[in-house]
């Protein structure tokens, strides 16, 4: 069995083994962007519950990272290196007959896009390749592989404005049949740079330094009893896809930026019926009821220990419609109602999460 550790001297070979692109990047604020719950993968739900995985957390603040050289693009998007693609990677264990399906994505986009524009963006679902080897002790987990799902966007729908750009949300024409693994979710542009003239668009991200410290890498003991040496495998946590079409890891061989892509699959679980609900660390949701619902529904839930609760009610745009918090909730299991009287029939959405970041994103009708 390999052995977890993390060893200080690891983080010199990781930052100063390979080569790297030089990228001379500069931050461009993002200035509308929120869905900051962190729902993580690996957890039990209620049969066809929906969720929203994301790797930011409610502290961070989203950017887009161009080039220092004028009118040279961004690293996330159209750019004078010609990158082809951009994936983040999202891991889900199968863990007693569980599956899952993603029916669509969030995504925050920048730039510069004029109305008229005929370019198009097509976003991805790639299944997880396998270990590739860096030398006699290091690995790459693996990086985008097979194409699962595609959809294309005209990149004048892609919510970049003039004033303010938007979450938007994407749904798949045809969700990807039931999936049981890790994936890559992204998108793909094709594009002449040289013809762009200054029309460029970038996938927006957290700052530098905000990628979660435990999926940088690993170091395991080696499986084989004739062989006690480290092994390094170091997790491929976000990719980019360049003009020689292999795809390098960011942080480790690209631009050395330590960051996680706005990009959120929407997911819906699928676990034995005897599942009871949805545990996040020290959040447990249990869904909401009345479901349709008319003048009011309830959200349940239960919590490990005291903190405060935020609800916040969206339509299926992602706009903010309510936010309802309640403070100093004790350990236990509580339910908080949500006035629904003066919606429109239709679906809706809703993210609770706790002061500590837990959380979960699920929908609702009302009649």
């Amino acid at each position: 069995m390999k052995k977890l550790y993390i060893l200080i001297a690891s983080i010199f070979v990781f930052t100063s083994g390979f080569a790297q692109r030089s990228a001379n990047v500069a931050p461009q604020p993002i200035r509308v962007a929120y869905m900051n719950n962190y729902a993580g993968s690996s957890k039990t739900t209620a049969t066809g519950d929906l969720d929203t995985l994301t790797h930011v957390t409610a502290t961070d603040t989203l950017t887009c990272y161009k080039l220092a050289t004028a009118n040279s693009g961004y690293v996330t998007g159209t750019n004078m290196w010609g990158d082809k693609a951009f994936a983040e990677r999202y891991d889900f264990t199968d863990n007693g007959g569980k599956n899952m399906q993603v029916v669509g994505l969030f995504a925050v986009f920048t730039g510069k896009v004029n109305p008229t524009s005929g370019n198009t963006i097509t976003f991805k679902l790639w299944d997880e390749g396998s270990m590739q080897m860096i030398s006699a002790s290091r690995y790459f987990r693996g990086f985008p592989n097979n194409v699962i799902d595609t959809l294309t966007v005209p990149v004048s729908k892609l919510g970049i404005g003039t004033t303010a750009d938007t979450l938007k949300k994407f749904m798949f024409q045809y969700p990807t049949d039931n999936y049981y693994s890790s994936f890559f979710a992204g998108y793909s542009i094709d594009y002449d740079f040289a013809s762009l003239n200054g029309d460029t668009i970038g996938l927006a991200s957290t700052y530098n330094g905000h990628r979660l410290p435990l999926l940088d890498y690993r170091l395991v003991y080696n499986t084989s009893s004739f062989d006690t040496t480290l092994d390094t495998i170091y997790n491929v946590q976000n990719a980019t896809l360049e003009s020689d079409n292999k795809w390098y890891d960011n942080y480790s061989q690209n631009n050395s930026i330590k960051n996680n892509l706005a990009v959120y699959p929407i997911v819906v679980l699928g676990y034995p019926a005897a599942v009871k609900g949805v545990t996040r660390n020290s959040f447990t949701y249990y869904g909401n009821y009345p479901n349709p619902a008319t003048n009011s529904t309830n959200i349940k839930f239960s919590l490990a220990k005291n903190t405060d609760v935020t609800v916040q009610l969206m339509d299926m745009a992602g706009r903010v419609l309510n936010n309802i918090k309640t403070e100093n909730l004790s350990a236990g299991e509580h339910t908080i109602p949500v006035n629904t009287a003066d919606l429109a029939p239709g679906e809706y959405l809703y993210l609770i999460r706790t002061a500590e970041g837990e959380g979960i994103a699920s929908t609702f009708s009302k009649e």
